[in-house]
């Protein structure tokens, strides 16, 4: 069953009804260069996470892209996972490996026709990796935004980066919702989905929308979600 992360939580409320409604995931959006309703700061960050029950994962998601303080900022909120968000060097990806408990989230950016971080998606991928990245995650960027943009991760190359970087899993992003999960899926294969506008209004969540995407997501047939022959890259769609 492919995992569901949502994004969006601001107050205890969010945490309750999103733990209720079955997310795996839990994103803590902190202190992001982005302006967004849900901005968090870190002592806000830290009680929503005490909320976060076991078994769901919590995730602290920031753009920061100082070594040093981003190792303060997990230590102060002590999630399960650290998304870097930003455009952290794969250098500083390793140093952060070897200083942090928690596990490592890196995001990568694609941005109108190519990956923000290099023109090579699946070596750029597998670099983060080798330097100690958990997980990999795709997300869309504009100049404006470094996400939350609601324009989709292409799924070709996203499938591409998924098959790179076996086993370590995939998480796909950028603008997913109840339309078109279903090919993402078929396509890609990501050992999860991480959503935020297609469970936002105004940028704060909303339960009718959020019931609506994991529906989306968990009520596909079996065939949909990600195996240990996908994830391989042995499944019907690389054939």
């Amino acid at each position: 069953m492919t995992r569901v992360m949502l994004c969006g939580s601001y107050e205890p409320s969010d945490i309750k009804m999103l733990v209720e409604e079955g997310a795996h995931g839990i994103g803590l959006i902190t202190e992001v260069r982005q302006k967004l309703p849900c901005r968090l700061s870190l002592e806000q960050a830290r009680g929503l996470r005490r909320l976060i029950p076991p078994l769901v994962t919590s995730i602290l998601i920031i753009t920061e892209e100082q070594a040093e303080r981003v190792i303060f900022m997990a230590k102060e909120v002590n999630p399960d996972a650290v998304q870097l968000h930003g455009f952290n060097a794969v250098e500083q990806v390793a140093f952060l490996k070897r200083k942090l408990k928690t596990a490592i989230i890196k995001t990568l950016h694609w941005m109108e026709k190519g990956l923000a971080e290099g023109a090579d998606p699946e070596r750029c991928a597998r670099e983060y990796v080798e330097a100690g990245a958990d997980a990999i995650l795709l997300d869309t960027m504009t100049a404006e935004k470094v996400g939350s943009t609601g324009l989709q991760f292409p799924l070709e190359v996203a499938r591409r980066i998924r098959k790179a970087i076996y086993p370590s899993p995939l998480i796909l992003a950028g603008g997913l919702n109840k339309n078109n999960i279903k090919n993402a899926l078929a396509t890609v294969q990501p050992f999860a989905v991480d959503a935020f506008s297609a469970v936002t209004t105004a940028g704060r969540l909303e339960r009718k929308k959020v019931i609506c995407f994991l529906r989306a997501v968990m009520d596909l047939p079996a065939k949909y979600h990600a195996d240990a022959s996908a994830a391989k890259g042995n499944n019907r769609n690389d054939r």
